[in-house]
């Protein structure tokens, strides 16, 4: 199907939980812990500070943690 019609999403969101991570500079930041589960079932979530807590951004992380995840899920032995 042209575009991946009909394929299943990459991912869906499962849960969003307003947290706090450690940033790269050692202090803390509030944010939201954005869940969700990939096409295969892999589940992930990313931190996302309240800085950056927009649609976009939100979209951004999940979106390549979740190909990732899903490159990995497809890995396979060789030989």
């Amino acid at each position: 199907m042209a575009n991946g019609e009909g394929a299943a999403p990459l991912y869906e969101i499962t849960s969003q939980v307003e947290t706090y991570d450690r940033a790269p500079s050692g202090s803390f930041t509030n944010g939201v812990q954005v869940s969700f589960r990939t096409r295969s079932g892999a589940q992930g979530s990313v931190f996302v500070p309240y800085t950056d807590y927009t649609i976009a951004a939100v979209r951004q992380r999940v979106t390549e943690r979740a190909t990732a995840m899903e490159a990995v899920q497809n890995l396979t032995g060789e030989g």
